[in-house]
Protein backbone atom coordinates (compact mmCIF):
# COMPACT_ATOMS: atom_id res chain seq x y z
CA UNK A 1 0.00 0.00 0.00
CA UNK A 2 1.14 3.18 -0.70
CA UNK A 3 0.77 6.48 1.04
CA UNK A 4 0.16 9.78 -0.76
CA UNK A 5 2.25 12.43 0.79
CA UNK A 6 1.00 16.28 0.55
CA UNK A 7 3.51 18.63 -1.70
CA UNK A 8 6.04 20.31 -0.09
CA UNK A 9 4.42 23.70 -1.44
CA UNK A 10 1.38 22.81 -0.18
CA UNK A 11 2.36 21.82 3.01
CA UNK A 12 4.39 25.29 3.07
CA UNK A 13 1.17 27.37 2.28
CA UNK A 14 -0.90 26.10 4.52
CA UNK A 15 1.65 26.62 7.54
CA UNK A 16 1.73 30.28 6.56
CA UNK A 17 -2.58 30.67 6.08
CA UNK A 18 -2.46 28.90 9.48
CA UNK A 19 0.32 31.27 11.03
CA UNK A 20 -1.60 34.27 9.54
CA UNK A 21 -4.75 33.52 11.20
CA UNK A 22 -2.99 33.34 14.34
CA UNK A 23 -0.89 36.38 14.09
CA UNK A 24 -2.43 38.75 17.16
CA UNK A 25 -1.59 42.01 15.88
CA UNK A 26 -3.25 41.68 12.56
CA UNK A 27 -6.61 40.22 14.63
CA UNK A 28 -6.00 42.96 16.74
CA UNK A 29 -6.01 45.61 14.11
CA UNK A 30 -8.67 43.93 12.22
CA UNK A 31 -10.72 44.04 15.14
CA UNK A 32 -10.40 48.09 15.88
CA UNK A 33 -10.79 48.59 12.32
CA UNK A 34 -14.29 46.84 12.08
CA UNK A 35 -15.13 48.82 15.50
CA UNK A 36 -14.25 52.10 13.64
CA UNK A 37 -16.23 51.17 10.89
CA UNK A 38 -19.38 50.65 12.38
CA UNK A 39 -18.90 53.63 14.69
CA UNK A 40 -18.52 55.83 11.53
CA UNK A 41 -21.52 54.12 9.84
CA UNK A 42 -23.56 54.90 13.24
CA UNK A 43 -22.36 58.28 13.78
CA UNK A 44 -23.42 59.17 9.92
CA UNK A 45 -26.65 57.53 10.40
CA UNK A 46 -26.87 59.85 13.60
CA UNK A 47 -26.49 56.81 16.00
CA UNK A 48 -24.55 58.46 18.52
CA UNK A 49 -25.17 56.22 21.52
CA UNK A 50 -24.33 53.38 19.28
CA UNK A 51 -21.29 55.15 17.52
CA UNK A 52 -19.62 55.25 21.50
CA UNK A 53 -19.59 52.51 22.26
CA UNK A 54 -18.17 51.24 19.03
CA UNK A 55 -15.45 53.83 19.39
CA UNK A 56 -15.28 52.62 23.25
CA UNK A 57 -14.79 48.82 21.92
CA UNK A 58 -11.89 49.88 19.85
CA UNK A 59 -9.90 51.77 22.38
CA UNK A 60 -10.75 48.50 24.43
CA UNK A 61 -8.70 46.50 21.51
CA UNK A 62 -6.16 49.56 21.42
CA UNK A 63 -6.57 52.43 23.40
CA UNK A 64 -3.63 53.96 21.33
CA UNK A 65 -6.36 54.87 18.16
CA UNK A 66 -6.20 58.65 18.17
CA UNK A 67 -8.89 58.77 15.35
CA UNK A 68 -11.74 56.93 18.44
CA UNK A 69 -10.67 59.21 20.56
CA UNK A 70 -11.35 62.22 18.00
CA UNK A 71 -14.69 60.38 17.12
CA UNK A 72 -15.76 60.35 20.89
CA UNK A 73 -14.82 63.57 21.33
CA UNK A 74 -17.02 64.96 18.51
CA UNK A 75 -20.20 63.13 19.35
CA UNK A 76 -19.51 64.45 23.22
CA UNK A 77 -18.65 68.14 21.66
CA UNK A 78 -21.98 67.94 19.53
CA UNK A 79 -24.47 67.18 22.64
CA UNK A 80 -22.47 69.87 24.07
CA UNK A 81 -20.74 67.65 26.84
CA UNK A 82 -17.60 69.80 26.43
CA UNK A 83 -15.53 68.43 29.67
CA UNK A 84 -15.90 64.56 28.47
CA UNK A 85 -14.68 66.44 24.84
CA UNK A 86 -12.04 67.68 25.98
CA UNK A 87 -10.80 64.30 27.76
CA UNK A 88 -11.34 62.90 24.54
CA UNK A 89 -9.34 65.46 22.30
CA UNK A 90 -6.32 65.85 25.39
CA UNK A 91 -6.14 61.96 25.07
CA UNK A 92 -5.75 62.61 21.21
CA UNK A 93 -2.99 64.92 21.34
CA UNK A 94 -1.49 62.85 23.55
CA UNK A 95 -1.95 59.29 21.41
CA UNK A 96 -0.76 61.21 18.08
CA UNK A 97 1.04 64.64 19.20
CA UNK A 98 0.92 64.97 15.24
CA UNK A 99 -2.55 64.86 14.19
CA UNK A 100 -3.23 68.68 13.01
CA UNK A 101 -7.11 67.62 14.23
CA UNK A 102 -6.62 66.60 17.57
CA UNK A 103 -5.18 69.81 18.38
CA UNK A 104 -6.87 71.73 16.61
CA UNK A 105 -10.51 69.55 17.97
CA UNK A 106 -8.93 70.51 21.27
CA UNK A 107 -8.52 74.38 20.60
CA UNK A 108 -12.11 74.57 19.60
CA UNK A 109 -13.54 72.61 22.30
CA UNK A 110 -11.63 75.15 24.86
CA UNK A 111 -12.66 78.22 22.87
CA UNK A 112 -16.82 76.89 23.33
CA UNK A 113 -15.87 76.67 27.33
CA UNK A 114 -14.62 80.21 27.37
CA UNK A 115 -11.11 79.15 28.35
CA UNK A 116 -9.59 80.83 25.55
CA UNK A 117 -5.55 80.93 26.79
CA UNK A 118 -6.13 77.57 26.60
CA UNK A 119 -7.43 77.62 23.38
CA UNK A 120 -4.81 79.51 21.93
CA UNK A 121 -1.95 77.34 23.25
CA UNK A 122 -3.74 74.38 21.28
CA UNK A 123 -4.80 76.29 18.10
CA UNK A 124 -0.98 77.29 18.37
CA UNK A 125 0.07 73.50 18.27
CA UNK A 126 -2.37 72.74 15.16
CA UNK A 127 -0.64 76.33 13.28
CA UNK A 128 2.61 75.13 13.69
CA UNK A 129 1.75 71.51 12.03
CA UNK A 130 -0.30 73.21 9.22
CA UNK A 131 0.30 77.36 9.20
CA UNK A 132 -1.15 77.58 5.75
CA UNK A 133 -4.79 76.21 7.31
CA UNK A 134 -7.42 78.28 6.99
CA UNK A 135 -9.47 77.22 10.17
CA UNK A 136 -6.89 77.38 12.60
CA UNK A 137 -6.01 80.64 11.46
CA UNK A 138 -9.41 81.69 11.49
CA UNK A 139 -10.29 80.36 15.27
CA UNK A 140 -6.41 81.72 16.17
CA UNK A 141 -7.58 85.33 15.42
CA UNK A 142 -10.93 85.10 16.63
CA UNK A 143 -9.52 83.68 19.82
CA UNK A 144 -7.42 87.01 20.21
CA UNK A 145 -10.05 88.48 19.89
CA UNK A 146 -12.15 87.46 22.83
CA UNK A 147 -9.23 87.88 24.95
CA UNK A 148 -8.97 91.73 23.93
CA UNK A 149 -5.68 91.12 22.13
CA UNK A 150 -6.65 92.96 18.76
CA UNK A 151 -2.97 93.53 17.32
CA UNK A 152 -1.85 89.75 17.72
CA UNK A 153 -4.53 88.69 16.66
CA UNK A 154 -4.31 90.91 12.91
CA UNK A 155 -1.95 88.65 11.85
CA UNK A 156 -3.96 85.40 11.79
CA UNK A 157 -6.77 87.43 10.80
CA UNK A 158 -5.25 88.67 7.78
CA UNK A 159 -3.62 85.55 6.73
CA UNK A 160 -7.78 83.58 7.06
CA UNK A 161 -8.86 86.45 4.36
CA UNK A 162 -5.62 85.60 2.00
CA UNK A 163 -6.23 81.88 2.51
CA UNK A 164 -10.00 82.23 1.87
CA UNK A 165 -11.35 85.35 0.21
CA UNK A 166 -14.66 83.91 -0.10
CA UNK A 167 -14.96 84.17 3.70
CA UNK A 168 -17.07 86.79 5.15
CA UNK A 169 -16.42 85.28 8.94
CA UNK A 170 -12.60 86.20 8.20
CA UNK A 171 -13.05 89.98 7.12
CA UNK A 172 -15.36 90.33 9.55
CA UNK A 173 -12.92 89.61 12.22
CA UNK A 174 -10.65 91.60 10.11
CA UNK A 175 -12.19 94.67 10.26
CA UNK A 176 -12.79 94.16 14.02
CA UNK A 177 -8.90 93.68 14.25
CA UNK A 178 -8.54 97.09 12.48
CA UNK A 179 -10.92 98.66 14.43
CA UNK A 180 -9.50 97.56 17.94
CA UNK A 181 -6.11 98.80 17.37
CA UNK A 182 -7.25 102.27 15.74
CA UNK A 183 -6.97 101.99 12.33
CA UNK A 184 -10.51 103.31 11.33
CA UNK A 185 -10.12 103.72 7.75
CA UNK A 186 -8.91 100.26 6.90
CA UNK A 187 -11.58 98.42 9.41
CA UNK A 188 -14.41 100.66 7.17
CA UNK A 189 -12.68 99.65 4.12
CA UNK A 190 -12.50 95.77 5.35
CA UNK A 191 -16.50 95.94 6.49
CA UNK A 192 -17.17 97.06 2.99
CA UNK A 193 -15.27 94.03 1.51
CA UNK A 194 -17.02 91.58 3.94
CA UNK A 195 -20.87 93.56 2.89
CA UNK A 196 -20.30 92.16 -0.72
CA UNK A 197 -20.32 88.82 0.67
CA UNK A 198 -23.42 89.17 2.13
CA UNK A 199 -25.59 90.70 5.09
CA UNK A 200 -23.62 91.97 7.35
CA UNK A 201 -24.74 90.64 11.25
CA UNK A 202 -25.75 93.27 14.19
CA UNK A 203 -22.79 93.34 15.75
CA UNK A 204 -20.17 94.01 13.19
CA UNK A 205 -22.91 96.67 11.84
CA UNK A 206 -22.51 98.62 14.95
CA UNK A 207 -18.65 98.01 14.31
CA UNK A 208 -18.60 99.51 11.35
CA UNK A 209 -21.06 102.26 12.95
CA UNK A 210 -17.81 103.02 15.36
CA UNK A 211 -15.52 103.07 12.72
CA UNK A 212 -17.47 105.82 11.05
CA UNK A 213 -18.11 107.62 14.48
CA UNK A 214 -14.28 107.40 15.31
CA UNK A 215 -13.41 109.12 11.57
CA UNK A 216 -16.02 111.57 11.85
CA UNK A 217 -18.33 110.63 9.14
CA UNK A 218 -21.14 110.87 11.37
CA UNK A 219 -23.73 111.13 8.77
CA UNK A 220 -22.78 107.12 7.58
CA UNK A 221 -22.93 106.10 10.91
CA UNK A 222 -26.56 107.76 11.20
CA UNK A 223 -27.38 105.73 8.31
CA UNK A 224 -25.77 102.70 9.52
CA UNK A 225 -27.50 102.67 12.71
CA UNK A 226 -30.87 103.95 10.91
CA UNK A 227 -30.54 100.35 9.34
CA UNK A 228 -29.76 98.30 11.70
CA UNK A 229 -32.60 99.75 13.79
CA UNK A 230 -34.66 99.21 11.73
CA UNK A 231 -33.87 95.48 11.01
CA UNK A 232 -33.44 94.65 14.51
CA UNK A 233 -33.44 97.40 17.10
CA UNK A 234 -31.36 97.25 20.58
CA UNK A 235 -30.02 99.11 23.28
CA UNK A 236 -26.69 99.56 22.10
CA UNK A 237 -28.14 100.86 18.26
CA UNK A 238 -30.30 103.19 20.13
CA UNK A 239 -27.56 104.54 22.53
CA UNK A 240 -24.86 104.77 19.63
CA UNK A 241 -27.23 106.85 17.63
CA UNK A 242 -27.86 108.98 20.15
CA UNK A 243 -24.46 108.90 21.00
CA UNK A 244 -23.76 110.26 17.42
CA UNK A 245 -26.82 113.02 17.10
CA UNK A 246 -25.54 113.93 20.40
CA UNK A 247 -21.90 115.29 18.16
CA UNK A 248 -24.01 116.24 15.80
CA UNK A 249 -25.19 118.74 18.29
CA UNK A 250 -28.86 117.55 17.69
CA UNK A 251 -29.61 117.15 20.92
CA UNK A 252 -33.01 116.68 21.13
CA UNK A 253 -33.38 113.89 18.57
CA UNK A 254 -30.40 112.47 20.76
CA UNK A 255 -32.15 112.49 23.78
CA UNK A 256 -35.09 110.69 22.10
CA UNK A 257 -32.38 108.04 21.10
CA UNK A 258 -31.12 108.01 24.31
CA UNK A 259 -34.98 107.94 26.31
CA UNK A 260 -35.55 104.55 23.84
CA UNK A 261 -32.68 102.94 24.33
CA UNK A 262 -33.67 103.41 28.39
CA UNK A 263 -37.28 102.32 28.02
CA UNK A 264 -35.60 98.72 26.86
CA UNK A 265 -32.82 99.17 29.50
CA UNK A 266 -32.72 101.46 32.44
CA UNK A 267 -29.62 100.25 33.99
CA UNK A 268 -27.49 101.04 31.14
CA UNK A 269 -24.78 103.17 31.83
CA UNK A 270 -23.42 104.19 28.68
CA UNK A 271 -27.25 105.10 28.07
CA UNK A 272 -28.13 107.18 31.63
CA UNK A 273 -24.64 108.92 31.05
CA UNK A 274 -25.81 110.08 27.30
CA UNK A 275 -29.77 110.86 28.79
CA UNK A 276 -27.76 113.20 31.41
CA UNK A 277 -25.49 114.68 28.90
CA UNK A 278 -28.26 115.74 26.83
CA UNK A 279 -30.80 117.13 29.61
CA UNK A 280 -27.93 119.06 31.01
CA UNK A 281 -27.11 120.31 27.83
CA UNK A 282 -30.62 121.22 26.82
CA UNK A 283 -31.47 123.02 30.25
CA UNK A 284 -28.00 125.58 29.76
CA UNK A 285 -28.87 126.10 26.32
CA UNK A 286 -32.73 126.90 27.81
CA UNK A 287 -31.41 129.37 30.17
CA UNK A 288 -31.55 127.34 33.06
CA UNK A 289 -34.43 127.60 33.64
CA UNK A 290 -36.16 124.21 33.43
CA UNK A 291 -35.00 122.44 36.88
CA UNK A 292 -36.67 119.20 35.78
CA UNK A 293 -34.24 118.87 32.90
CA UNK A 294 -31.56 119.57 35.65
CA UNK A 295 -32.66 117.34 38.05
CA UNK A 296 -33.35 114.21 35.87
CA UNK A 297 -29.27 114.42 34.12
CA UNK A 298 -28.43 114.55 37.87
CA UNK A 299 -30.29 111.48 38.83
CA UNK A 300 -29.24 109.71 35.83
CA UNK A 301 -25.74 110.76 36.36
CA UNK A 302 -25.79 109.22 39.54
CA UNK A 303 -27.53 106.17 39.12
CA UNK A 304 -24.74 105.54 36.74
CA UNK A 305 -22.47 105.90 39.54
CA UNK A 306 -24.34 103.45 41.56
CA UNK A 307 -23.97 100.76 38.78
CA UNK A 308 -20.17 101.18 37.73
CA UNK A 309 -18.57 103.66 40.55
CA UNK A 310 -15.16 103.98 38.34
CA UNK A 311 -16.24 107.03 36.18
CA UNK A 312 -13.99 109.38 37.01
CA UNK A 313 -16.15 111.70 34.65
CA UNK A 314 -19.49 111.12 35.44
CA UNK A 315 -18.37 111.83 38.84
CA UNK A 316 -16.54 115.56 37.53
CA UNK A 317 -20.19 116.37 35.76
CA UNK A 318 -21.89 115.48 39.17
CA UNK A 319 -19.52 117.69 41.21
CA UNK A 320 -20.07 120.64 38.98
CA UNK A 321 -23.10 120.66 38.12
CA UNK A 322 -24.62 119.57 41.34
CA UNK A 323 -23.98 123.27 42.53
CA UNK A 324 -25.87 125.09 39.70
Amino acid sequence: MRFISLPAVALATAVMVVGCTLNPATSSRQRSDAHLNSAAEYQTNGLLDAALAEFGLALEVNPNIADAHMGMGGIYQQRRDYKMAARAFERATIVDPGSFKAHYGLGWNKQMQGRIQEAIRAYNSAWKLDPHNFEVNREMGSAYLQLGRPGEALTFVNRATQLDPESQVAWCNLAAAYNLVGRYEEAVDTYRQAAELGDLADPVLLGLADAHIHLNNFQQAVNVLDALIRRSPSVTAFERLGYVKFKMRNFEPALFQYRKAFSLAPDDTATLNGLGACLMTLYIQDGRSDTDQRDEALNAWRKSIRIKSQQPRIIDLLSRFSRI
